[in-house]
């Protein structure tokens, strides 16, 4: 990851942006729960006004009974029509009379548009017909419509529901309602995009310590990634940038004990190499110069000699770390049966023990101790064990090998009754080129690392215990595949 790829101000502006789109957003649903709903009131409102108005207008009888036909022509009198705009004006609404007829209702006169013998009856700028028929009780009906080209709020009650109906009809614009929603439109869209630009700036600034924050990280970052782990990365906020901050430093940490102990890995095996070729380098030298006696020169070839397995063994747990590391040693995991592979390994390391003046013996213990392992892997770490023991005890002493069966596997102990190991030393017994007090010369301090890291590798584990009665390792190895511990998750290097 190329963390100069981050850039905080790309950052301070989508957090801003994102702010203000919030705001936007909130206000448009206000606006989307506000405006509907008060329209629909204030129309409910205008339509309730007008319905009161028709009430107090039908009880004032000697105006409503103007409203019938002239018995001379059917027609509306003209005092009728006189009462038809007086009750307009009280009303402060426009008012139509509609009148029954054989095939249904009949335009009789208007407030504005005058009677029938002024104004056609199918005018278009009369209500609708449909909702005046509606009106055919004594109950006032209510409805908005559009209405001489505008949105208009009608109420049509039936004078003489139980005789020839006479409808009377009042309406009125809503277009003040209407600009009126308008206006509260308006204001919200003003106050949205006020609100977006203030959340803009506030987004700006409220992003600026995150960014800043930030920036410090990704300094960090690129410092770590040029390999500089000296800097601490501190930030003791409680939130997430801060957990990020404290993994970072909890990476930075790990990152520099493990260059360290690249750095100690390195100088530890340019030590090691170097003891040897420089003591072979002498050894070869005097016997260049051909005034060693001939038991000399067998002395100097057998050190040399020695200086050379030395080496090769070196190379070769080097070989084994590197593998091992990289993923590329295999490792298998057939069943095996530890108390035969304890025997053969006691048979192998007889003449060990003989040379160092010590005891190696195989304990009593399970007959079968089945396990899932590596066979030659298994070997190559118990040999470790034994020729371990012998490296830091003093001769005379007893080596002891037992297997026995557990629950859930089976485990060989390599135990000796030497000196133990020092309290201080024991943490670090399974590191890298580290070896203990009174450790031989040609110890490389590689044996004990590969071991558990083999033990690892094939789902078991590899423990020490020391007391001033002796030094103690443990190998345990499962008997079955086991979910708790599966090959893919057995626990990593080092």
């Amino acid at each position: 990851m190329n963390v100069g790829s981050l850039r905080p101000g790309r950052l301070r502006v989508r957090f801003a942006l994102l702010v203000a789109t919030t705001a936007l957003f909130v206000l448009a649903v206000l606006a989307a729960l506000i405006v509907p709903p008060l329209e629909r009131n204030l129309e409910r409102s205008r339509m309730q006004s007008l319905a009161s108005a028709m009430d107090l207008t039908t009880r004032k009888t000697a105006l409503t009974d103007q409203l019938t036909p002239d018995l001379a022509n059917g027609r509306l009198s003209k005092a009728g029509y006189r009462s038809l705009r007086r009750i307009a004006d009280e009303a402060q609404a426009r008012v139509t009379l509609w009148w029954g007829t054989g095939g249904g209702l009949r335009f009789e006169a208007d407030s504005v548009l005058g009677n029938a013998d002024e104004q056609p009856a199918r005018h278009p700028e009369l209500p609708p017909i449909a909702f005046v028929a509606t009106a055919t009780e004594g109950r006032p009906v209510m409805t908005v419509g559009r209405f001489d080209g505008h949105p208009t709020a009608l109420v049509a009650r039936n004078l003489n529901p139980y005789g020839t109906p006479t409808v009377l009809l009042f309406s009125t614009s809503l277009g003040d309602v209407r600009a009126q929603v308008s206006s509260v439109e308006r204001r919200f869209l003003v106050g949205g995009v006020f609100a977006f630009f203030a959340a803009l700036g506030i987004g700006l600034l409220a992003a600026e310590p995150l960014a800043r924050r930030l920036q410090r990280l990704r300094r960090s970052a690129e410092a770590i990634s040029h390999g500089s782990f000296g800097r601490p990365i501190a930030d003791r906020s409680r939130d997430e940038i801060g957990d990020l901050a404290r993994s970072l430093e909890d990476m930075r940490q790990r990152l520099e004990q493990l260059d360290l102990a690249r750095s100690q890995f390195l100088a530890n095996a340019s030590h090691e190499l170097r003891t040897p070729l420089t003591s072979i380098g002498g050894y070869v030298e005097l016997l260049l110069e051909g005034e060693a006696d001939e038991a000399r020169r067998h002395e100097y070839l057998a050190t040399v000699h020695e200086q050379v397995q030395r080496l090769t063994k070196l190379a070769n747990d080097l070989l084994d770390l590197t593998k091992l590391e990289a993923g590329g040693a295999e490792i298998r995991r057939d069943r095996i049966d530890l108390a035969d592979l304890a025997a053969e390994a006691v048979r192998d390391a007889q003449p060990l023990a003989e040379a160092h003046g010590s005891t190696l013996r195989l304990a009593a213990g399970d007959a079968d101790a089945p396990a899932l392992g590596d066979e030659l892997r298994v070997l190559q770490i118990v040999r470790g064990l034994i020729d371990n023991a012998f490296r830091h005890t003093p001769a005379g002493t007893t080596v002891e090998v037992a297997c026995r069966t557990t629950p859930w596997g089976a485990s060989l102990v390599v135990s000796d009754d030497g000196p133990g190991i020092p309290p201080e030393f024991l943490p670090r017994v399974f590191e890298r080129f580290v070896r203990g007090p009174g450790a031989a010369a040609q110890g490389s301090g590689l044996g004990l690392a590969i071991a558990r890291e083999l033990a690892d590798r094939m789902g078991g584990r590899l423990q020490v215990e020391s007391s001033p009665a002796g030094a103690r390792f443990t190998l345990e190895l499962l008997a079955r595949r086991s979910r708790a511990v599966p090959v893919a998750e057995a626990p990593g290097l080092g």
